[in-house]
């Protein structure tokens, strides 16, 4: 978006200019950096302003950082532009909540379907990269499988306990994001794993 790069540019403009000794080589680097951080405030802001009109805060932050560390541990796709990217993650956050209040389906039956799919598919598929971001070390891989495996373990095990409401967002949650790790979820979005750009 226009208005992403101009404002990335800048920023990059004043980092480059305050900071001696940096490569020319390093500017892109430095300014898809800072186009991306702008974009996921510019991102979550609109996100979390219609939740507060809507007054379902509360359960929108949960699913934007539930589901956020576990992108950050176990990986998917990702959309190819910054505007499907925004459309893409409210669409994800407010269905999730809308799933959570409004599907009347007991835990147990939730717990029992996509806990072993949640499992599987990281065991599978994690931590699903891209080219764009690949995962560059198998300590790095090693590292991040651990940490989802965790997490997905923590989060499956408070599901028990929470309120019906909370517990659907984590399952739910948990759901989206094994399903984008998927060949299928790849095949569909016209995305590739890092790995297979390496062995190709």
């Amino acid at each position: 978006m226009v208005m992403f790069d101009k404002i990335s540019k800048y920023v990059t403009d004043m980092i480059y200019a305050t900071l001696h000794g940096i490569a020319e080589e390093r500017r892109e680097i430095i300014e898809y950096g800072v186009y991306m951080t702008v974009s996921e405030i510019v991102k979550i802001s609109i996100i979390l302003t219609v939740s507060i009109i809507l007054r379902i805060l509360p359960y929108v932050a949960a699913v934007v950082v539930i589901y956020g560390i576990q992108r950050t541990l176990l990986g998917g796709i990702h959309a190819k532009t910054q505007l499907g990217c925004m459309i893409a993650h409210s669409a994800i956050v407010f269905g999730v909540v809308a799933a959570s209040l409004f599907i009347n389906i007991d835990r147990i039956y939730l717990l029992v379907i996509i806990a072993p799919f949640s499992y599987l598919t990281a065991y599978l598929y994690a931590p699903a990269d891209l080219p764009q971001k690949p995962v560059k070390s198998e300590k790095q891989r090693k590292q991040l499988r651990i940490g989802g495996f965790v997490l997905l373990t923590g989060l499956f095990a408070s599901s028990c306990f929470l309120p019906v409401v909370w517990s659907n967002i984590i399952l739910f949650s948990c759901l989206v994001q094994a399903s984008f790790m998927t060949p299928l979820a790849y095949r569909m979005s016209k995305n590739k794993y890092g790995r297979e750009e390496v062995t190709t």
